[in-house]
């Protein structure tokens, strides 16, 4: 076993019916990270059980990257009914409210969707994970106990018809981290002074990094992990990703001997030249062999020159 190939990250295509708390569970025992020194596990970006698609589950050491992505864009594909709200604003609530889609014409739909582009102010759903008082809104909700929505400036930088066959609609939509394409889904029923709900949710990728080209089925990682031996479930696998190909914004620098022993205790490190990098730029660290050692920024010296300062050391 490459001990490696414990650190990194898995792209994985979530099944729709699964919580991601469930997912990244069931990928930890998969994998037997929970057996593992070292075998953390943490993910990118919650998901609903009913949404499908991208949802980064980090690995080992790698999950101390997970604040750095923490503010990436997230684009969607989603589908909404038009004529019935429903208490979680999806097709998993109860049916709250039923209004005739008289008069409502595509065009119209089509213009309702284009004109949420730009910034917004928008309220978490009443079922969601936002904690109140230490308490999870949805738990609340169940409870029947009110549920203050806090509102929030959210940015829909891109959102575009797909399909419109009412009473079904379905767009793809780029928003800023944090948005929820539920309550996007209420208030364009808003609009139209005819309510709608999400029927169908997938996330297509997180900042262009996470990309559905480079995901995995659960279906396919259990395949993978029944053909292991489960007392070494962890030789070279290929579907958990090297972290340093998401780190595109980081200027790599290899470190040896004792700069990379003052890296690995978070001490700063001089560096010889600066190859054209600047103060405050971003910067990685790698051994020899080209694993990620640390990630921090670039500060100016004194006398001139520039130093690597760690801020998360993963070796």
């Amino acid at each position: 076993m490459n001990e490696r190939s414990l650190h990194g990250v898995i792209v994985l295509d979530k099944p729709g019916g699964w919580t991601s708390n469930r997912v990244m569970g069931r990928v930890g025992w998969l994998l037997g990270l929970g057996r593992r020194k070292g075998g953390k596990i943490g993910f990118l970006g919650t998901l609903d059980p009913l949404a499908t698609g991208v949802l980064p589950i980090f690995t080992g050491k790698a999950t101390r990257l997970i604040p750095l992505f923490e503010g990436l864009e997230k684009t969607y594909r989603a589908t909404i009914r038009l004529g019935e709200s429903t208490d979680t604003f999806d097709s998993e609530g109860r049916v709250t409210r039923q209004r005739p889609l008289e008069g409502l014409t595509p065009e119209r739909v089509e213009q309702a969707i284009r004109g949420f582009a730009g910034f917004r102010e928008q309220s978490a759903p009443p079922f969601s994970a936002v904690k109140q008082d230490g308490v999870a809104s949805y738990r609340l909700a169940r409870q029947g106990k009110e549920v203050q929505r806090r509102v929030k400036k959210v940015h829909i930088r891109l959102i575009e018809p797909e399909k419109i066959e009412l009473p079904e609609a379905s767009f793809r939509v780029t928003v800023s981290a944090g948005t929820y394409i539920r309550t996007l889904a209420d208030d364009i029923g808003e609009e139209l002074d005819v309510g709608a709900h999400v029927t169908a949710l997938r996330r297509l990728d997180c900042g262009n990094l996470f990309t559905e080209e480079k995901s995995i089925t659960l279906e396919r990682l259990e395949e993978l992990a029944g053909s292991m031996d489960r007392k070494d479930p962890l030789p070279d696998l290929g579907f958990i990703l090297n972290p340093v190909g998401f780190l595109r914004e980081y200027s790599p620098l290899e470190v040896a001997g004792q700069q990379l022993d003052y890296i690995l205790h978070g001490r700063a490190v001089a560096l010889a030249a600066d190859g054209g990098m600047t103060p405050g730029a971003r910067a990685m660290a790698l051994d020899t062999h080209g694993a990620l050692v640390a990630v921090g920024r670039l500060d100016s010296l004194p006398g001139g020159g520039l130093e690597f300062r760690p801020e998360k050391v993963l070796a």
